[in-house]
């Protein structure tokens, strides 16, 4: 099976395997395996931006084998990214109705929902997928929940699932950065300071959490540590819009 790590609206693909449909007949094993090797390239080219490279290789799976839930829910991802919202709601729905257990499938969906503000549907996605006793990844799932939650403006339920993602996993960077800007949000500036320094052991950074360890150091008046955020930001993404403001004398 290929696994979507998705964080709402940015979606990460890593396929790693084939597990669709089991075709019997030679022809039909062809055509499945090749839909695959398709999908594979069709998802690299998606990562990498070429969109167009992207489209070509997944809508040839798609002829090759209509029928793959792995070859729709990529398919699903691709037109979402391309804003073709009905294609995409489409192929996302095709590729659980072949795969009900596609517990990474119904996480994006989900995602997708949300992004339409479709709250209840997404969240109930959200649960069929944390449903699955073999979903190896809930933390994404849970994740998805609480930013789902939180644009709906409930801060409540939002709190609770990023915290059960850390039950999960508690090195989880996107949950405890989700907490540590609830915390900021609540002026529980310590409280923020302790989730990001949660990340800083797991050296999982991206320009939001150093920006938003530069903010709460310098509040807490810990300008040695802002310092330190503040070089990672600059040695780690040095292109980022979070290190230009720095630059510009923003936080």
């Amino acid at each position: 099976m290929w696994r979507s790590v998705s964080f709402l609206l940015f979606v990460s693909v890593v396929l790693i395997s084939g597990c669709a449909s089991q075709p019997t007949r030679v022809n039909e094993k062809r055509l499945h395996d090749a839909a695959l090797i398709n999908t594979q390239l069709g998802v690299d080219y998606m990562n990498s931006g070429n969109k167009q490279r992207a489209y070509d290789k997944l809508k040839l799976a798609l002829s090759q084998d209509p029928n793959s839930s792995t070859v729709r829910y990529a398919y699903a991802l691709l037109m979402q990214r391309l804003g073709e919202n009905r294609k995409a709601q489409e192929n996302f729905q095709k590729a659980i109705e072949l795969n009900p257990k596609d517990s990474d499938a119904r996480n994006n969906f989900g995602a997708f929902l949300c992004s339409q503000k479709r709250y209840q549907q997404a969240q109930r996605q959200f649960r069929a997928a944390l449903g699955n006793p073999l979903y190896s990844t809930p933390q994404y799932a849970y994740a998805n929940s609480g930013l789902c939650y939180l644009q709906e403006g409930d801060n409540s339920k939002a709190t609770k699932a990023f915290k059960q993602a850390l039950n999960v996993d508690p090195t989880f960077a996107p949950a405890l950065y989700q907490l540590a800007k609830l915390a900021v949000g609540k002026g529980d500036w310590q409280k923020a300071n302790g989730y990001l320094n949660q990340i800083k052991g797991t050296n999982r950074y991206t320009p939001s959490n150093l920006a938003l360890c530069i903010r709460v150091k310098r509040n807490l008046g810990d300008t040695n540590g802002a310092a330190n955020c503040a070089r990672d930001l600059y040695r780690l993404f040095p292109n980022s819009q979070a290190a230009k403001s720095l630059l510009n004398g923003g936080t």
